[in-house]
Order: C-alpha cells, then sequence, then structure tokens
C-alpha cells in the first residue's frame, strides 16, 4: 500500500489552486480552493500495490495546477530557470527522520522560440535544510523523451507543511532549500496528460497541436454537455447476471435498465449538461461501471473503466463512436478482462456538431495494465452444395445451339469470404462449379478473449468484369460454440475454446431463380433480414489454438483429413409431409394460387437439380430427401425445449388465486422440474459423427440439469420457503434451461412454404426442421400436430398475406409407419365406382367414344357397375344426382 496526504501549499500567489498525485498512471486530485495563495486540502491518497515492491524507477509526481487557464495548465510555481531541486525527507509512523533523504534536480527544455535554450546546471551542491545531518546522495534526471512530446501536464513539487500526519508505511516530505514556508524554485517540467486509448489497446499519444475542431476554450463558465450512449455487453463474467450500467461524471450519476444474460443490449443514451468552466470539467473522470443488480454484496461490480472527459473533448470531433471498453475490476487489474461494453462518448461545447456519421466497429479501449493472448482461428473449408445460378446463360445457350456441351447447372464461381473483428481471409476460385471442393485450411490471428460474438462466413461469385456478387451470409455465434467457464457453481472447468464442426451450415436469402436485372432481395444475401429461401451450404471446421505470435496464411487440407471427414458426410433418406387443411386472410388474390413445400432443394417448383420434383398442392406428392442424420444433436435440443415448455406452464399462474390451489400448482411444478431433470441427454459416445462441440455442449448441459434436479429436491424436501421465492427460483431455472436449449450444429434445412400465383412467389414461411422432426422418444413440438402458420410477403410489405392451417411430418424414411399415429382418423372404403374415359385422338379432350370399358366399372375396369347401383351407407342418403366437382381454383 501506497499512500500520500497532501495537506497544504504555501505563498502560490493569486490563484485557484488544486492539487494532483499520481502514481503508475493512477490519478488522484484535490478539490479546488478558491482564490487563496496558502490553501489547505489535508486530502489523502492510496494505491494498492498487489503485493508487489516498489522499485527504483518508481515515481511519484505531485502536480500544482491553476484552472483558470484552458488547454495547457498553468505552472504555479515556475521560476525564471526552469529548474528546481528538491531535498525529500522520509519519515516512518512516528513521524521521526529516517536519516534517508532523495534530492532531486528537474530540468525543463521549452521548444525552439519559447525560451532561450537552458543547460542543466552542475551536480547541485550540499545544501543547509532542517535536517544538517542528512547529505544528498543522488540526483535524478528526468528526461523529456521517456515523457513524450507536447502531450503532457505540468508536473510540479509543492512544499508540504511542517506537521505530516501518521502513516503506515513511509511519508514522503518535500523540503524546499530555503526551508519550509518559503516560495521553493520550481521547474516547468513535461506535462502528462490523461491516458488517451487507441484501438489497438494501450496508451497512445495525443495529436500534436490543435486541429480546427479542437480550438481552446475560454476558460470561463459555459454550458458543456457530456453524452454518453450505452449500447451493448459482451462476455460478462458470472452465471445468470441482471447487469445494469451506472455512468458517473462530475456528480452526476445515470444507469441503464436492467438486463438478464452475459450479452445485454442496452442501447441507451444519456445527457449529462455542465454550467462550468472547462478546465474544471475537463479534468472530471467518466465512470462506467457495470453491475450485477441482483447482487447484494459490496463485490456487485462486474468491472469499470474510467477515462476522463478532457480525453474525449482531445479526440477528433470531440467523440469516441462506437468503441469498445474492455472492462476490469477497479481493486485488482491482475484479475484480468472482466467483460466489454460497446459506447459512444461525446462532449460537446456551444456551437459544437455531433457527428453524423459513425466510425467503423471493432475498436477497443483498454485501460493500461491488460494485456490479451494471442490466439489463431483455423478454419477449414472443405466443400459447399447446392449452389444457385449467379451468371448469365447466355453464352451458355449459345454453346447449346452450336452442339456443344451444356453447362448450366455450374453458371457460378464461387469463393468462401470469412471476417471476423476487422480481418478478412478468402478461399481459391472454384469456376463454373455448383457444388465446389475448396478443401482448404485459413488461419486468421485474434486477440482472445476477443468482443466481437459473430463470424461471418459469405459466400461470393466471383465476376471477371464487375463487382463480386453475395451469394449467401451466416454466422457462427462465439457464445454458442465456445464457454469461459464459471456457468456452473460446482464446476469450473467447463470453459473451451471456440470449435465447430466439421459440420454444414446452411445459407439464406433472396430466391434461387436468376435474374440478369437487379434482385430486389439482395439484401437477404448480405445477411439483412430473414432469408426467403434455402442459397445452398457449406462444410466446415472452426478450431482455435493459443500462440503468442499468430499468423495469417491459407494452406490446402491434406487427403487425410480429407478421408477423416468422409464420415460426417453419410447420408440418409427423409419424408417430409405436408397437409393443408385451409388457408385464409388472404390477401389481394387476383389469380389462382397454389402452395409449394420444400426442404433444401427438394421440392422446389422452378429449381432442376433435385429429383423428384416439386411437391405443390393438388397433387399429394411426398418429398423425399437426403441429409446428414444428426438425431442425436436435435433430440437433446427438443428434450430441452420440451422441458423449458413444461416449465412455463406451470409457471403461468393466475393472480389472486386460492393459496391451496397455488401451493398444489408449485409442487406439481417441482416433481415436473425433477422429473425432467432426472432424464439422460442422448449419449454421444456411440454416435460416430460426434464432434468436440457435441461433447462440450452434452457435459455443459447434463451439469447444468443436475445443478437445477438438486435445487428443486432441495426446495421440496427442504425447510418451508416463501411461494414468491420458490417462483422466482423457477423462473431462473428456465433461463439457466433456455441459455443452453441452443444447438450451433443444426445442419438441417429450414422447411419453406410458399404461396405461388401462377409462376409468381408471393409469400412465405419457415419452418425449423427440428420443431416437426419425428423421433421415438423426444419429437419436436409441431410433429404431426395441427399448427397456425402465419405467411410473410417477400417484398417489405408489412401488411399479412395470409393465413394457414397445416400438418407437418419429417422423418427417416424407415419411420414413415409412425406417421398413421398422428391421423385423425381411418379411411373405411364402403363402395366404390370408377368412371373411364379415354382421350379422343384427333379432339385431343376426354370421353367416351371408342371406350372398351364400361363407362362404370369395378377397380380392374371389368366389371360393370350402373351409375344407379352406388349406394351409401346405412343410414346415409344422396341429397341429389351425384357428380364431379370441377376444380374451384
Amino acid at each position: 500500500m501506497l499512500r500520500c496526504i497532501i495537506q497544504r501549499a504555501n505563498n502560490l500567489k493569486h490563484s485557484h489552486p488544486l492539487a494532483s498525485v499520481s502514481f503508475r498512471g493512477s490519478k488522484k486530485k484535490t478539490k479546488v480552493v478558491k482564490n487563496n495563495p496558502n490553501p489547505v486540502w489535508n486530502e489523502g491518497f492510496e494505491w494498492d500495490l498487489k503485493g508487489i515492491p516498489l522499485d527504483s524507477g518508481a515515481e511519484l509526481h505531485c502536480v500544482v495546477k491553476d484552472h483558470e487557464k484552458m488547454g495547457r495548465n498553468r505552472d504555479v510555481l515556475n521560476s525564471p530557470n526552469f529548474a528546481a531541486t528538491f531535498t525529500v525527507s522520509l519519515l516512518d509512523t512516528k513521524r521521526n527522520n529516517t536519516g534517508a533523504t532523495l534530492t532531486l534536480q528537474v530540468s525543463y527544455l521549452p521548444p525552439p522560440g519559447a525560451a532561450p535554450l537552458y543547460h542543466p546546471p552542475p551536480h547541485p551542491e550540499h545544501l543547509p535544510h532542517s535536517n544538517p545531518g542528512v547529505e544528498m546522495d543522488t540526483v535524478t534526471m528526468i528526461s523529456l523523451d521517456t515523457l513524450g512530446d507536447e502531450d503532457t501536464e505540468s508536473m510540479i513539487m509543492v512544499d508540504p507543511p511542517e506537521d505530516q500526519g501518521g502513516d503506515d508505511g513511509r511519508s514522503m516530505v518535500i523540503v524546499g532549500p530555503q526551508g519550509s514556508g518559503r516560495e521553493s524554485p520550481a521547474a516547468q517540467t513535461p506535462k502528462r496528460s490523461p491516458p488517451s486509448y487507441n484501438t489497438q489497446g494501450g496508451l497512445r499519444k495525443r495529436r500534436k497541436g490543435n486541429s480546427s475542431h479542437n480550438k481552446p476554450l475560454p476558460n470561463k463558465p459555459q454550458d458543456l454537455q457530456v453524452r454518453v450512449r450505452v449500447i451493448e455487453g459482451r462476455q460478462l463474467p458470472g452465471i445468470h447476471i441482471k447487469p445494469v450500467v451506472k455512468v458517473t461524471v462530475a456528480g452526476q450519476n445515470k444507469r441503464t435498465r436492467i438486463r438478464k444474460g452475459n450479452n445485454p443490449v442496452f442501447d441507451e443514451t444519456f445527457f449529462m449538461n455542465f454550467y462550468e468552466t472547462p478546465s474544471d470539467l475537463f479534468d472530471e473522470p467518466i465512470f462506467i461501471t457495470v453491475c450485477d443488480s441482483r447482487s447484494l454484496r459490496t463485490d456487485a461490480v462486474i468491472g469499470e473503466f474510467k477515462l476522463d472527459v478532457g480525453t474525449v473533448y482531445n479526440e477528433h470531433r470531440h467523440c469516441f463512436l462506437r468503441k469498445w471498453l474492455l472492462l476490469c475490476d477497479p481493486d485488482d487489474l491482475s484479475a484480468g478482462v472482466k467483460g466489454y461494453l460497446k459506447v459512444s462518448l461525446l462532449v460537446l461545447a456551444a456551437g459544437d456538431e455531433p457527428p453524423d456519421k459513425e466510425d467503423i466497429e471493432g475498436n477497443l479501449l483498454r485501460p493500461a495494465g491488460l494485456s490479451l493472448r494471442g490466439a489463431t482461428f483455423s478454419l477449414r473449408i472443405f466443400r459447399a452444395e447446392d449452389l444457385p445460378q449467379m451468371d448469365d446463360a447466355f453464352m451458355d445457350g449459345m454453346r447449346q445451339i452450336l452442339g456443344f456441351d451444356s453447362n448450366r447447372k455450374n453458371l457460378v464461381d464461387p469463393l468462401v469470404e470469412i471476417h471476423f473483428a476487422g480481418k478478412t481471409v478468402c478461399t481459391k476460385i472454384m469456376e463454373k462449379n455448383a457444388n465446389p471442393q475448396w478443401n482448404q485450411s485459413l488461419s486468421m490471428p485474434i486477440r482472445f478473449p476477443s468482443m466481437c460474438e459473430k463470424m461471418r462466413i459469405r459466400i461470393l461469385d466471383w465476376d471477371r468484369a464487375s463487382h463480386n456478387d453475395v451469394i449467401g451470409t451466416t454466422h457462427l455465434c462465439m457464445s454458442q460454440i465456445s464457454a469461459p467457464g464459471g456457468e456452473i457453481d460446482v464446476d469450473d472447468s467447463l470453459g473451451f475454446l471456440p470449435t465447430f464442426g466439421p459440420c454444414f451450415v446452411n445459407l439464406y436469402g433472396s430466391p434461387r431463380e436468376f435474374t440478369a436485372f437487379n434482385d430486389p432481395h439482395e439484401a437477404l444475401n448480405l445477411g439483412k433480414g430473414e432469408g426467403v429461401a434455402y442459397r445452398g451450404r457449406v462444410l466446415v471446421e472452426l478450431t482455435t489454438k493459443l500462440a503468442d505470435k499468430p499468423e495469417q496464411k491459407t494452406e490446402d487440407i491434406s487427403s487425410d483429413d480429407q478421408l477423416v471427414v468422409e464420415k460426417f458426410l453419410r447420408k440418409r433418406k427423409f419424408s417430409l409431409f405436408v397437409a393443408f387443411y385451409s388457408a385464409t386472410l388472404l390477401q389481394d388474390v387476383d389469380d389462382a394460387i397454389q402452395f409449394e413445400v420444400s426442404i433444401g432443394n427438394y421440392g422446389n417448383k422452378f429449381d432442376y437439380t433435385c429429383l423428384p420434383l416439386a411437391s405443390t398442392t393438388q397433387f399429394s406428392r411426398a418429398v423425399f430427401d437426403e441429409w446428414e442424420d444428426i438425431r442425436p444433436r436435435i433430440e437433446a435440443l427438443n428434450m430441452l425445449l420440451a422441458a423449458i415448455e413444461r416449465l412455463k406452464v406451470q409457471l403461468e399462474v393466475k393472480a389472486g388465486g386460492d393459496l391451496e390451489d397455488l401451493e398444489l400448482r408449485v409442487v406439481e411444478m417441482l416433481d415436473q422440474v425433477i422429473a425432467d431433470c432426472s432424464e439422460d441427454l442422448p449419449s454421444m459416445d456411440e454416435w460416430q459423427c460426434a464432434t468436440p462441440l457435441d461433447r462440450s455442449l452434452r457435459h455443459i448441459r447434463s451439469l447444468t440439469l443436475q445443478q437445477i434436479l438438486l435445487s428443486a429436491e432441495a426446495l421440496k424436501h427442504g425447510p418451508a420457503t416463501d411461494l414468491t421465492a420458490v417462483l422466482e427460483q423457477a423462473e431462473d431455472w428456465a433461463a439457466r434451461m433456455k441459455s443452453i436449449a441452443q444447438e450451433p450444429q443444426n445442419s438441417l434445412p429450414d422447411i419453406v412454404i410458399w404461396m405461388l400465383q401462377g409462376d409468381r412467389r408471393v409469400a412465405f414461411h419457415r419452418i425449423p426442421a427440428h420443431t416437426v422432426l419425428f423421433s421415438k422418444d423426444n419429437c419436436g413440438k409441431h410433429c404431426g400436430q395441427m399448427q397456425t402458420v402465419f405467411l410473410k410477403a417477400s417484398g417489405a410489405e408489412a401488411k399479412l398475406p395470409g393465413q394457414l392451417r397445416v400438418k407437418v411430418w419429417f422423418g427417416l424414411a424407415a419411420d414413415v409407419k409412425h406417421f398413421n399415429q398422428y391421423a385423425e382418423g381411418k379411411l373405411s372404403v364402403f363402395a366404390e365406382t370408377y368412371e373411364n374415359q379415354t382421350r379422343l385422338a384427333l379432339v385431343g379432350s376426354w370421353g367416351t367414344t371408342g371406350l372398351t370399358y364400361p363407362k362404370f366399372s369395378d377397380v380392374t375396369g371389368r366389371v360393370k357397375l350402373p351409375k344407379e347401383s352406388f349406394k351409401p351407407s346405412p343410414g346415409w342418403s344422396w341429397a341429389g344426382d351425384w357428380f364431379i366437382c370441377p376444380e374451384k381454383t
């Protein structure tokens, strides 16, 4: 512990003094004393050394400033020869002189033209002082090079009083050569500024000089405004926290609304208005503190960031826009990173205009003393499938007319682009290939842990003449494929670096039909909004390695590694059934409508790359397709989602109900939670296609369910607990289960239902495949169940195009026999009669002329059955003569 007490100063002439003392970049300051040449502060400051002893290079800087001058703070104790000598006596805890002294000689070289060059004086001779028994040992010269250029603050040693308060350690007293009470000669030493932060982390120097936007403000009270926009947080440590951000500037406190989770989104802006002199306000610190609102302990602070108001004002346009703050423990910098917070900071004076454009993201403001670990993302790109046509088929049509081979299915030149934290890497270009195989490994250096949440994976179509076109975009969320550790109280070894696959990721965007004109849905291919159609998929694998010197490089994947990934490509035959019951609330229907069902390319009416062809209404054809068998992943996901759904139903307690009924509901809820959490998740040991991420997620899920199980059993069999506390605990269980009910490696494409008018796509709806997947143990929520589907317009219209009542069943072709159990009834045939017709050769229409079979017969066409002999079942009668109902659509 280092402690410094600033008591008073003498003979400062006319000024409004304030004193500050800084140690290792941490600055403390006193209050301002107005119009007093002999101010008395009596303020103490402490620095926690974290167990690290002081070395010979440690410095304690004392500054006395007069806030009457803006910009460079005016020296109060300046001397005409720009030099001063101070003798420091060290006292013990009993205020006795230890016999040790420290003599400093400070020199200042002003800029050329400002003052004559000053040569440092020779080694100072022994100076008489209050303790003649103490001799001077050394003289320490402070080099201007070590303090930076014109970006520092006036450093001045002040005279302390003779009486020094008690201290746990030694106190440093600075005594002038003329003795205490006289004005000490001082030097104007280089100025030291509040810390300024660059985008790469660490301290940086301020810009030399002032731009047109940074003109000095007059030193008089005026209107100043500090704006702080708190945008979002990332990777905040803690278990199911409810963070809140507190902003403190010059005594004004603001706080955001309480959010939930480790990656909260706040998006709140605070305006703090001041009427002060700039010199007063610019020295005030801005404290941005993230706290856990659920914790009542003194250590509820998650992380903090601090910088001066003047640091923000001295930036270009007086602002930091969309910067990431690296949070740390204010009491222990060695504790490491405490998460990230994205903010915008602005300091505006009268006449200043706020910036209208935002800087690029990916900037990080990092406190001094914190460092990030180097790491490397190794992303393997194996292959892609089902890419749509992106080039004009004119030349291909000419080749076909001239008799050459046609390559219409491969009119695309794909390459993969990976973007993360401002860095971009790309694969090679595969020309004329809709199912390319790159087999490349892309290495990307990063700083870990990173505040960036999403890795963007984008497939582009290379264009030789113009810019590359985007085929589709998807993202890998770091929070879903990694864990920082500490999620479970009983086990802190759950953390793992980002890992993924090998697994396919699906791309969605605009409709697959090629158009030579501008695509009105091109923004969907960029990942902006919900994609309306399947655009292909790409097989990727991500691994992370910690490295001191990460490198960015591109390599080919060896043939052995290509053989290893073959087991992840095994496919099984699936079947998809969709029964349409009704279509209501249709808007602007001026043509016959039809509904198309597709999963991937299977079932797409306008795509001829997959067989069988489209499955549309009125044809009653099932869609048969082949996909990877990832049922263990989907079954675990559906199991968790079903448990969450049952828990939420139990939590729907009506207000004002009977207390006994409420207690009974709570007991039933606890029994249900215990039963759900007692079930074992699907094993990954017997599944040959399990990835490292599958095993890590199962481990985290199992321990989370086990902890919830123990908590529920303790509430049920333990002492009586208030019902409100039990319900709050149940809500926390639901939130915890929801956080683990995510499956990033779901390679099954969504089921897309399109409403067609002629050959024009009008409205669509996407159904996640896992919600309708059949399983003997854990079916999807809507598997074989009647559900209401609300269509969405393919354009920007906000109106509701229509509503469907459908039943959807999706599962392995081997499990089709289980589909009948979802039927509402059985079809019984009592009698049937077939009407026979033949197509007339000359006319082309259907009729009975020339028919060799009876007009009405049995199924064989041989037994004649008169029309009148078709009798209904007992108890039923015909309302009239029966006829063939024409198609109304």
